[in-house]
Order: C-alpha cells, then structure tokens, then sequence
C-alpha cells in the first residue's frame, strides 16, 4: 500500500449495541477518503450485561450482581472486543500497521448525566487493551474534556459534519438515526454557528419494544417496520411519550438509553388506564420518533435546509417516509452526497483521533454548551 498522507482507525459503538463500526480514514489536508470499513458483532453475552448495566436499576432482575464489578469487567471486555474489530479490519485488507497514525474509539457509553449536580458521562472498552492488542497508539475518552468545560460532552459528530459536509451552496441538516437520534444544521452561510444536538429517541426504544416481546426471532430489530405496520397509533399514548420534559428543553442538550429506556416506556404505558396491544405500542413508538425529530427541525432555528440521513435508521424506508411527510420534504442519505452514512460515526472518531494528535480542537461549543473549545482525548501507547 502507498503510504498516504495520514491514516487512521475510527471505532463506534452505539446506543443500539448492535455491533462495532470500524472506518479505515485517509486525511489529506481538508479532504477525508473512506477507504476500508467492516462491522465487528459484539458476542450476545457481552451485549446482554452491556444492556443490563446501561440501563436504570428497574429495568432489570440484578440480583446479587454487584454492578461495578460488572463494569469492570466490561471494560475489559469491550477493550477487547475493539481491539479485535480493528484487528480484523487491518487482516482483512492486509493493511500495514506502521501506516496507521493512530485508532480513535468512542468506547461504549453505559451512562450520561450532563444535567446531574455533577455532570458525567462514562464509556467504556479499555483502550490500554486496545493499544496494546493492536501495538497502534489510541486514543479514547473523548467527552469528558467537553463536560469538564461545562458542556454536554454531546453529540461531538457536528464538529466533523462541519468539517466535511457543510456546503456553502445550500443549509444543510444532518439527521443521525441511531439508538439515539440527533441533529446537525449546517448553514451554507459561514456566519452562521453550527447547531446540533439530541432529539431523543431512534432505535434504542423500537428495538427494546421489539425484543422484549419477540424473543428468539431471528432479527433483534423490527425489520423494516414490518410488525409496527401491523398495529394503529394510539393517540393517548403518543401523547403521554410527547409530553416528557426532554421536548421541551432548549438546546444544548444529549441523552442516552438511561433516560429513555423499557422502564421510561413502562411509566408512560402505566399511565394508560387500559389494555394497549403490542403492536400497537411498536407503531406509536415509531410514531413517536418520527414526531419528536420532525418537530425538532422545524421547531429550531435552523430555517429550511436539505435533510440528509445517517446511521442504521436510513435503512428503515417507513420511518423515512413518515420524517418525509411530517417534515414535507424529500429526504436524502449522505451516501447521496459522497460519504458512507452507515461508518458517519466510525469516521468521526477517526478525526476525532486526528484532531488529538494535531493538538486541535473538536468539540464545538455552539453544540454542546462548553465555555470553549477543547483539545479531546487521551492518549494510550502500546
């Protein structure tokens, strides 16, 4: 392989838990290339205690477990599980280590609290293990020198939209369709701040909805919609989800499965004084989704702009077509303008690694409410 101007590794796994993202990223100055990428599954034990720990108390039987303890070992076993997914990629492809400047992990978050009194946020998959496993320096633990200046610590992937997306033909709006949704406004005029923040949920309840009540089917998601489609909105119910508080702050704000989580779901079902069927509950989640993005856009002060979508929810065309009509416009995925929206994320840890190493900033204080800029990451040697 000819030796290019600088490469690096981005690793990302979500609040979706469905797998680890890794993005083979060549940087040339202000141009970014997506070169290699591949999808690492994340063993069903490690996803369950993963899920387990990342989710409030109640939503699980834990029993006699000690929960840090079980944090801890997660830790190293995610370090593993990400120092194999980049492994992997680099055999694959047969990619000369001594090529890669550096790999930037996101970890896997299992908690976020940046409205607590004292503001957190934790991911874990030790990168020690990842640089150590892969002889490739790290780096890692991005949010928290964002917290630490009085922001969200998130979402950090608008500063890399800004950096390859924004256009100064057209506004533009990133929509990120993960566990968690999010949002980029990029307007073309360069005066103008970029805003980004979480809408609320995407995935994370649809798919938590899902499993719950079909245990053993062969997908973890509902492929397609195609159960959701079977069932009606119920209307009180859509109601009940809209009124969480959540909707009603003003940004910067972030979330995670710890707030909307089955237990979230459970309290607001409880307050429907009679039976609702599954499928019914499948389809007013989808519903609900749609809603709390479409109203997101429009309710900002973005102005218009053309929306393009990322993440695994682009692959769901109901959800996109109820987003088309709430928002009244044709819908467009970054693969429409030239980047990949399935490995978005996994390239944004990859400059995310880059900007650490070239000592410059990466967050954007715009979006995630920081009193500044800041250099993010530590680094980890082999």
């Amino acid at each position: 392989m000819k030796r290019p101007t600088a490469l690096y590794i981005g690793l990302m796994s979500g609040t979706s838990i469905d797998g680890i993202d890794v993005a083979l990223v060549e940087f040339d100055g202000d141009r970014c290339e997506l070169l290699q990428v591949y999808n690492h599954s994340i063993e069903a034990g490690i996803k369950h205690k993963l899920i387990e720990v990342s989710s409030p108390v109640s939503d699980f039987e834990i029993g006699s477990r000690n929960r840090i303890e079980l944090m801890a070992e997660l830790d190293v076993l995610m370090g593993h599980s990400f120092a194999d997914a980049a492994n992997r990629l680099i055999e694959i492809h047969q990619i000369d280590t001594g090529h890669i400047n550096a790999i930037g992990s996101h970890g896997q978050t299992i908690r976020h609290r940046p409205d607590n009194q004292s503001p957190f946020t934790m991911q874990i998959g030790d990168a020690n293990i990842i640089a150590e496993k892969t002889g490739i320096q790290t780096v890692a633990d991005f949010r928290r020198a964002d917290i630490a200046a009085g922001g969200q610590g998130a979402p950090l992937a608008p500063a890399f939209h800004n950096a390859i997306l924004r256009s100064p033909l057209e506004n533009r709006i990133v929509l990120n369709l993960g566990g968690i949704a999010n949002i980029t406004n990029l307007p073309k005029d360069e005066s103008q701040p970029v805003i980004g923040f979480d809408t609320g949920t995407a995935n994370t309840l649809l798919d938590a909805w899902y499993q719950t009540h079909h245990c053993g089917a062969k997908d973890e998601f509902d492929r397609d919609s195609q159960f959701a489609q079977q069932g009606q909105v119920h209307q009180e119910l859509l109601i009940e989800l809209l009124e969480d508080p959540f909707f009603k702050q003003s940004p910067p704000k972030s979330t995670g499965r710890e707030y909307f989580s089955l237990d979230w779901l459970k309290k607001q079902i409880n307050k429907i004084h009679a039976p609702i069927a599954v499928k019914d509950v499948q389809r007013t989640l989808l519903e609900f989704t749609a809603k709390t993005i479409a109203d997101s856009i429009k309710n900002s002060t973005f102005g218009n702009g053309k929306v393009l979508v990322c993440g695994g929810g682009m692959h769901n065309q109901f959800l996109l077509n109820l987003l088309s009509k709430e928002l009244n416009q044709p819908l467009q995925t970054t693969n429409d303008v030239g980047i990949d929206g399935d490995y978005l994320e996994a390239m944004t840890f990859a400059w995310l690694a880059k900007q650490r190493l070239e000592r410059l900033p990466a967050n954007l204080p715009s979006v995630t409410g920081a009193s500044k800029n800041k250099i993010l990451g530590c680094v980890y040697l082999p």
